[in-house]
């Protein structure tokens, strides 16, 4: 169940507790450094995160209901308000905002006899081989059928690497993520790994002997211990070009 109670008292009906500590996190930095946004990585610090995992989805969310906005392809251009502020004025050729996504949310209606779409937000790349720094989050989302993906909160990262072939799984192909903090043994997961620094993967999460493993579907690499790691969420849909 979402916590929707703000800590200082503002409540929106459409945000969560953390994504307003977002929203805060944002105006507090750039004030700090006099106008300058901050990316992702230092609102990840500021909320005490080790990664900015997570936060490509929460900022598709902010972005969708209108309380946060973005210059396309920059990093450094976020721009916020808070509950009972007024809305961003709309700029040239500004589409209106969409609903934010989610379970019933965002899913638009394509037609009679046609499956709802849910818009699932772009959150970066993983790695099926080494682990890999995930790269800044983009702003992309893409259309998926709800019939496909199912319910949830989802978002989309882009492989790269070739250790989940015996799964299907390839270089190049986008996974679909349902996010949620615990998977069941054999289900594969995407997950950060505590390394030099927080990493990104996708891998079968194997328990045996007291202990949680990452393990590839190919035999050239080997398998991850990974007690330590941050599931991120449970892998629901492969999607391939042709």
């Amino acid at each position: 169940m979402a916590d929707t109670a703000d800590p200082l008292g503002w409540s929106d009906p459409g945000l969560t507790r953390q994504q307003i500590k977002i929203l805060l996190a944002i105006r507090n930095l750039a004030r700090d450094h006099d106008g300058r946004p901050p990316s992702m990585r230092e609102v990840a610090r500021a909320l005490g995160r080790k990664s900015a995992g997570g936060l490509g989805y929460q900022y598709a969310i902010l972005e969708a209901t209108g309380f946060l906005r973005r210059e396309s392809g920059g990093v450094r251009t976020v721009q916020v308000r808070l509950p009972g502020e007024p809305p961003f004025l709309a700029q040239s050729g500004e589409a209106a905002p969409r609903p934010a996504p989610g379970p019933g949310a965002g899913d638009t209606p394509a037609g009679p006899g046609r499956d709802t779409v849910v818009w699932v937000p772009v959150a970066g790349r993983v790695a099926a081989g080494e682990p890999i720094s995930p790269a800044e989050p983009r702003e992309d989302r893409l259309p998926l059928p709800r019939e496909m993906v199912g319910a949830g909160a989802l978002f989309a990262l882009r492989v790269v690497g070739d250790s989940m072939i015996g799964v299907g799984i390839v270089d190049g192909d986008w996974v679909v993520i349902r996010e949620q903090a615990e998977a069941e043994n054999g289900e594969v997961v995407a997950a950060l790994i505590d390394g030099i620094e927080v990493e990104g993967t996708v891998k079968t999460l194997k328990l045996a002997d007291g202990h949680r493993w990452l393990m590839p579907q190919n035999p050239a690499y080997t398998p991850i211990l990974g007690d330590q790691a941050e599931i991120r969420g449970k892998v629901v849909a492969v999607l391939r070009s042709v």
